[in-house]
């Protein structure tokens, strides 16, 4: 048997396995017990570092998940899952980090195709690099032939769902300040038709730098003395995605960045297996893996104004086309990529490969 050891999750004691989970929101977690499930029938234990410390045990692999703190150890190999982009966690760009590494599961195009290399000389080539996507958990209110509920059995026009953050460095393709645009919009012009979820939006937009910080507290001075909340939109945390998403037409739908090639996450997915229609806006060539029959492309709008104009104007039937298109595409092999299924698989046959498992 291979023993593996996972970093990169806090709470330890496998707890990153564990469906009972306080951190397994949306189901989350469930590619990771996918993976622990399919790893056993392979031939291969897997533990949180603290776990197989504990027991005594001596493994052959590391398995960071996200770019963690670096711990040498004579393991044979050690093995990273990228998910975020620089521009949220900046080690995912640094060379004498991922140097470390003999193989990094990303979905990076550039780093995929090109390798990286640095000014001091450092150069990864593009064969360490596994290409993975984004796992997406189907929730289990989904039907097997994902039916959704109709136009007119959703109360809620549209909705916004993610939590009041910033990126780590200054780069113009963020998109969190983006959605808080989204938000204004909506607030000043047709609040009634929307509604905000997530963590941290009882405060003002969060910003990056020192500059930022005196802005945000400045930000705080106006809805204080007019006793309002920053973002009267603002709904509280979501019990769960799937259940904001099945009551509300559609959703503002933005990556944490645009125009960086293969960065798809989950934020699209959660919107289909809820049969709500994503306003989406990050990988520039998204077409090309997902028919655009699926989406609206905020990109072909030139103002909120024009965009609110257009959902507005979307009838029961047109609504059921875009339905038609996401079961489409949630039943066919081209959805396969982004299963939570095909995660597993890569990262086990991998380890299998290195290990030379049979």
């Amino acid at each position: 048997m291979v023993i593996g050891s996972i970093y990169g999750w806090e709470n330890g004691r496998d707890d990153i396995f564990d469906v009972l989970s306080s951190r397994n929101r949306d189901d989350c977690l469930e590619p990771m017990r996918l993976l622990n499930t399919l790893a056993r029938k392979n031939g291969i234990k897997l533990h949180t570092e603290d776990v197989n410390r504990d027991q005594g045990a001596i493994p052959n692999f590391s398995l960071y998940v996200e770019s963690v703190d670096f711990v040498p150890s004579v393991v044979k190999k050690n093995y990273l899952i990228l998910y975020e982009t620089p521009l949220t966690v900046p080690r995912n760009a640094e060379c004498s980090y991922l140097d470390q590494f003999d193989a990094i599961f990303t979905w990076n195009k550039e780093l995929l195709e090109n390798g990286i290399r640095d000014d001091s000389g450092t150069n990864i080539s593009n064969d360490r690099f596994v290409k993975i996507f984004h796992p997406n958990p189907i929730p289990k209110e989904c039907t097997t032939d994902f039916q959704f509920p109709s136009y007119d059995d959703r109360p809620d026009f549209c909705c916004l769902i993610g939590s009041n953050r910033h990126t780590s460095v200054f780069d113009e393709r963020e998109l969190y300040s983006e959605r808080v645009k989204a938000i204004k919009w909506f607030e000043d012009n047709a609040i009634g038709d929307f509604k905000l979820y997530g963590n941290g939006w009882k405060v003002p937009q969060k910003r990056l730098g020192n500059l930022g910080k005196l802005r945000y507290r400045a930000d705080k001075i106006i809805p204080f003395l007019l006793g309002r909340p920053p973002f009267p939109s603002y709904q509280g945390p979501a019990t769960t995605k799937y259940e904001v998403l099945r009551k509300t037409k559609l959703s503002i739908c933005f990556e944490n960045a645009r125009d960086i090639d293969g960065y798809i996450t989950e934020k699209i997915f959660d919107c289909f297996f809820a049969g709500c229609v994503p306003i989406y806006w990050g990988d520039a060539n998204i077409e090309k893996v997902i028919p655009k029959e699926c989406f609206i492309d905020f990109r072909e709008f030139s103002s909120y104004a024009n965009l609110y104009k257009f959902i507005k104007s979307i009838t029961p039937k047109q609504f059921g086309h875009f339905h038609q298109a996401i079961r489409k595409f949630l039943l066919s092999e081209q959805f396969w990529p982004f299963a939570t299924q095909n995660f597993a698989n890569t990262v086990v046959q991998k380890i299998k490969h290195d290990f030379s498992i049979t």
